[in-house]
Formats: structure tokens, sequence, C-alpha cells
């Protein structure tokens, strides 16, 4: 998986240049990482996000946990009747604050909290918090405020 500091560009999909997309959660083998408690309520959210996420473009692959020493970490995170497949999808969330932007992060990110401690800037806790149900209009809506417009994505 590639790797990006959080908050910073992300241009791991083909149309990033042209797309204000920001990189949470993309880990690599030995990075520091911030670390700290994150509320019930902001993972359950994370979860339920996740469990049918809206994804602009599919990759091909499974990427395993780089901080997991022998098992490279789990398939499937589950929690609270929700099941999360960590490695193989991704989560876009419309920013809000002063940065325009889409947040972008893998789904390991729920592993990566659950098991590893993992604790995301707090710009994008709330963001998650604030997203509105996953492929509503209102979700399309703040993609679109935010710069990303799903209607003009085009293949590479």
């Amino acid at each position: 998986m590639a790797f990006y500091e959080d908050l910073a560009d992300c241009n791991y999909f083909h149309f990033s240049e042209k797309q204000p997309l920001i990189a949470i959660g993309w880990q690599k083998k030995g990075q520091k990482f911030a670390t700290g408690g994150v509320s019930k309520k902001f993972f359950s959210r994370l979860m339920e996000l996740l469990s049918d996420p809206w994804e602009p473009c599919f990759l091909c692959g499974y990427h395993q946990c780089p901080h997991c020493r022998w098992s490279g970490g789990p398939g499937e995170v589950s929690y609270d009747n929700l099941s999360v497949d960590v490695g193989c999808k991704n989560l876009w969330v419309p920013s809000e604050g002063r940065r325009r932007g889409v947040y972008v992060a893998p789904s390991l990110i729920t592993h990566y909290v659950d098991s590893h401690w993992y604790c995301p800037p707090s710009e994008f806790q709330r963001a998650v918090l604030n997203c509105p149900k996953m492929k509503s209009k209102e979700y399309f809506i703040k993609l679109k405020g935010q710069g990303l417009d799903p209607g003009h994505l085009k293949p590479p």
C-alpha cells in the first residue's frame, strides 16, 4: 500500500491531480503514528460508513496490516453487528473545515484504530461523525461541495 502522512495530499488515484483528496491512515511498516483513545461513537460511525462505502473506483489487490508482526492482520473487522472487509476498500468522507477536499482512508483504518490504538486527526473524526449516509443524495452533494464531483470522474 502507498504511504502518505495524515492530512497530506493524496495522489494515489488516477483523478487525484484534479480532485482535492486528503490522506488519512495510509500507513507503512515502522512508521510512527498518533495513538490514543477515540470515542465509541466515532468507531461505530467509521464501521457503519465502511460497511458499504461508496467508491468512485475499484483497485485490484489486497493490503495487509504493516504493523501485525506475523499474521498481517485480519481480513475483516466486526463490531456491533457490522463487518468491514479490510485491506481492499477505501472510505471517502467530505471535509468539514478550513481545508477544502475529501478525506480518503483505506479500510485498514478500522483495524489500526481497534488493534493498534491509532488516533486519526480530530478534524477527520469530526467529519466522520457528521458524514451523511453513504450513497445518499446529501452525501453526494457534500462531496461535490468539497470539489469531488462523482458525475465527472473519468477512467484513466
